[in-house]
């Protein structure tokens, strides 16, 4: 992941809690949370859970894996499920968590923010398989989207993905590229709030 880590201090942390509170944003982001909810199955890995508006909707029993330590604090004593992660530190490995408690890994938001997107993407894949995930559900921005935050790094699209042997790898295939809110990939290029999501499943 991108490592300045002056980029996910308490400034970016409040404004991430600020955004998820505000009325309008909530209303709007409830579409976007349904339609990656609409992919879980059973106990969930949050990996990036940000400001935890998907982590609230998530089955019990699910985790938030957050590296801004300012946001798991803010989650922690909203009683939610979260710990921290350093990737860097642990290399993507997940050593901190049980195998064969959870079905899905969500990364919503987060893999563009990756230096290396292809080999973050690989690891990630090869450490769910190890801990018996049966489903990989990635969100990306647009490429709008992409160009509107300054913390992002890699961008991923559909392209992106098959031209780098990523359809099938690591005991996971892909089942489904789409595209939300509306399904068109070249929306994107137009509307800010627009992204693919990617569903990996277990081979």
């Amino acid at each position: 992941m991108n490592k300045n880590k002056n980029e996910y201090d308490a400034a970016y942390a409040e404004r991430q809690l600020l955004r998820s509170r505000n009325p309008l944003r909530r209303f709007v982001k409830n579409f976007y949370l349904a339609n990656i909810l609409n992919d879980i199955e059973g106990s969930t890995i949050d990996f990036g859970c940000g400001a935890g508006q998907l982590l609230a909707r998530l089955p019990p029993d699910s985790l938030g894996l957050e590296v801004n330590l300012h946001l798991v604090r803010a989650l922690t004593a909203a009683g939610m499920n979260v710990e921290h992660y350093d990737p860097s530190a642990d290399g993507l490995t997940f050593s901190q968590l049980p195998e064969k408690k959870f079905k899905t890994f969500v990364m919503s938001h987060v893999l563009e923010h990756f230096e290396d997107a292809e080999n973050g993407l690989k690891q990630i894949l090869a450490s769910c398989l190890r801990l018996g995930v049966q489903k990989v559900i990635v969100v990306v921005p647009g490429q709008k989207g992409y160009l509107f935050d300054h913390t992002h790094r890699t961008f991923v699209t559909k392209n992106y993905i098959k031209d780098r042997g990523l359809i099938e790898t690591t005991g996971y295939q892909v089942r489904s590229f789409t595209y939300f809110p509306v399904n068109m990939e070249t929306m994107g290029n137009l509307f800010i709030f627009h992204e693919m999501k990617i569903v990996y499943e277990k081979c």
